[in-house]
Formats: C-alpha cells, sequence, structure tokens
C-alpha cells in the first residue's frame, strides 16, 4: 500500500495537487491523508479583516471555517473517488495546529508517508511569494520525498510517459531510483536518468554510468530505462531544453547539498524550476 500524504489550503493549486494525488493513489492500494494545518495567530499586517485577527471570537470563527472547508473537501474527494470505477483508496482527513511547514514533517514522520503531494504556485506570481513557498521548505526538511505540483501543470493525469531522473550515478541515487520505480511502476513510463556535466565526461565516469545501467537492468527489468550524460555549460536552460525536447512528464531528483544539483534549492533557481515551468518536481530525501 502506498501512503500518500497532501496537505491543503484550500487555494486552487493546494487542490489541484489533491487531484493528481488521487489519480495517482487508484494506480495503487493506497491510503491517501488530507492534511490541514491552522495557525491559530496570524500577522496582523498582512490580514485585511477589519476586526482584531487574533481575538478569541476571531480565532474560534477561523478554525471553524477552516475545518469545515476541510470536510466539504474531503466529501468532494470521495465523491470524485466513488466516480471512478476502481480499486478503493482509504481517504482520511487531519485537522492539525501550527505552522504548516512544521506540521507536514511531522505528521508525515508519524504516519511513515512514501510521499507528500504539494501544490506550488505558478507562473506570474510575485517573488516573495515564491520565496517563502512552504513547498520548499518541506522539501528540504521532509524524511519522505515531495512531489510539488505547479498550479497549471499540463501534464496528463492520466499518464506519466516520460520521466527525467536527475542524477550522479552514486550511492544516493541507487535509493531513490529503487522509490522512483515503486511510484511509478503502474504508469508503463520511461525513466530517462541523466547526469548533467560541465565537460565531457571521463572513463571513471563512464564507468560510474554502466554500474548504474548494469543494476537497474538487472533489478527491475521490466521498467524501461535510459541513461546518458548531457553537457551543459548553463543547467537550467539545459534542463529545460531537455525537458521540452523529450517530452519529460515528471522531474525527479535527490536532494543534495553541495554539487551543481544543489543549485535547485537556491532561491533563484528553485523559483525557475518550481514555479516556471508546468513539470511537477519529485525531490528524494537521501
Amino acid at each position: 500500500m502506498i501512503n500518500i500524504l497532501v496537505p491543503v489550503t484550500f487555494t486552487d493549486y493546494s487542490v489541484n495537487a489533491l487531484t493528481y494525488a488521487l489519480t495517482l493513489a487508484l494506480r495503487f492500494p493506497s491510503k491517501v491523508t488530507i492534511l490541514h494545518s491552522f495557525s491559530e495567530y496570524v500577522d496582523i499586517e498582512e490580514d485585511a479583516l477589519p476586526e482584531m485577527p487574533n481575538s478569541e471570537e476571531s480565532i474560534q470563527r477561523r478554525e471553524k471555517e477552516a475545518r469545515d472547508r476541510l470536510n466539504r473537501l474531503c466529501q468532494a474527494a470521495v465523491k470524485k473517488v466513488s466516480n471512478i470505477q476502481s480499486q478503493k483508496i482509504d481517504l482520511q482527513s487531519r485537522f492539525e495546529f501550527g505552522y504548516p511547514e512544521e506540521v507536514i514533517v511531522d505528521v508525515c514522520k508519524e504516519l511513515n508517508s512514501d510521499v507528500v503531494i504539494m501544490g506550488t504556485k505558478s507562473k506570474g506570481e510575485t517573488i516573495k511569494e515564491l520565496l517563502g513557498s512552504i513547498t520548499s521548505d518541506v522539501m528540504k526538511s521532509a524524511e519522505a520525498p515531495v512531489l510539488a505540483v505547479p498550479a497549471n501543470s499540463a501534464v496528463d493525469l492520466e499518464k506519466l510517459s516520460k520521466v527525467l531522473f536527475i542524477t550522479e550515478f552514486n550511492e544516493k541515487d541507487y535509493l531513490s531510483i529503487h522509490k522512483l520505480v515503486r511510484l511509478i511502476t503502474p504508469f508503463n513510463s520511461v525513466i530517462h536518468g541523466i547526469r548533467f556535466v560541465h565537460n565531457k565526461p571521463d572513463n571513471e565516469d563512464l564507468l560510474k554510468l554502466e554500474h548504474f545501467k548494469d543494476y537497474c537492468k538487472a533489478t527491475y527489468p521490466r521498467q524501461k530505462m535510459i541513461f546518458n550524460y548531457e553537457i551543459s555549460k548553463q543547467f537550467i536552460p539545459d534542463l529545460e531544453k531537455y525537458v521540452v525536447n523529450n517530452g519529460i512528464d515528471l522531474i525527479a531528483m535527490t536532494k543534495r547539498k553541495r554539487n551543481m544539483i544543489a543549485q535547485l534549492f537556491s532561491p533563484e533557481i528553485t523559483r525557475k524550476i518550481l514555479f516556471h515551468t508546468d513539470i511537477p518536481l519529485l525531490v528524494f530525501h537521501p
């Protein structure tokens, strides 16, 4: 059974992520937990309400509204699933108090989630909103894989035909490829295992590729995979070019700290990947 955690904020992009999660869940025996984290206190400067937002009366009103919205969202999800003739999904909801970037990580650990699926804002959002993304914060802290689904994702939810796995062909990627194959097996996808490098790969690099390729061929004989190096002088433009030229539906990678791929977690690069493409991004914890 696949254990999926879906944090929601009732925005269009979080509801879009829930739709994505339910579509994925229909391909597995699955448990889907819809989570809403409620903060009792809000930033008064950012609150447009005329009354005192942190008064006891206001907090109680906002909590009731949030609980009602969560219930309606869950009911809509149940209806959506029941309208599709497929296997049953164990659908649950959680209402927790606290800051979402902390609550999500804690609940993910408690439930031993296999993947967290979150929505992200899309093109045209302000830099302040993008850099403050809760999704980015959860990616950095959660131990489970995090799938970020852009608000305007154009991916056909009925298929994931081509997946780009950004790799270095190292030990951590052996673990990540196992998790990736587990998640996409029902979709008959082709995995593009690509390492982006500045210079032409040397013999040691080629040997690492061959070892990784042989391991995957022996371990996942039914999984279609392509492995290669891509010479890249400008990582993000070349990444975007590869995505377009190869019709990529999903980008997957292992979170790293000190190498070229770690650029994805700098504010500028994260903004470009998460919010300036309509391709979902799946990040594995090392």
